[in-house]
């Protein structure tokens, strides 16, 4: 008696389609025959489907196990990749981070010469208010010598600026 593509399928963990490629035109005329809307493959053809797998190795099984075992290998290798790639974005980041901080410093030193240049150039203008300081005491001082003498009193702007006539 000879056993449907279906079963024959499910003895061998194959698909149907799987079983449908070696079913040859040559294969069918030997060993199939239709029964009912049905391939009915013969013990003769079963046996030799069986020998053609064994032989080729190349098939399609549905076993879980076999094919479980490839996604694992396959997911284990994907994993391995996107930890690689993880890595060499974090040397990435860390050497932007140093560049980052040199740049910070580099600022920052800027800045402090900046400063020291500007320090020079402010100390002629404190020495300019000290002048005008020293301006203010004499025209306040030459006043009073003034009001002592019977001569005209001086101006406003006479007795800021210390000028005498």
């Amino acid at each position: 008696m000879g056993k449907t593509i279906r079963e024959l399928a499910e003895e061998l963990n194959l698909s149907k389609s799987g079983i449908r490629k070696y079913l040859s035109a040559s294969f069918r005329a030997r060993y199939t025959v239709k029964n009912a809307h049905r391939i009915m493959i013969n013990d003769a053809g079963v046996k030799a489907i069986k020998e053609m797998i064994t032989h080729k190795g190349a098939h399609s099984e549905r076993t879980p196990g076999t094919h479980s075992v490839h996604t694992k290998n396959v997911s284990v290798q994907s994993n391995n990749v996107l930890i690689e790639q993880l890595r060499e974005k974090d040397k990435q980041i860390e050497h932007l981070q140093k560049l980052l901080d040199q740049s910070q410093q580099l600022q920052l030193m800027a800045e402090q010469k900046l400063k020291r240049l500007e320090k020079p150039q402010n100390e002629p203008e404190n020495d300019s208010s000290s002048s005008d300081n020293q301006i203010h005491e004499k025209a306040t001082e030459t006043p009073k010598d003034d009001k002592n003498s019977p001569e005209k009193p001086r101006s406003f702007w006479q007795r800021f600026f210390g000028t005498e006539k």
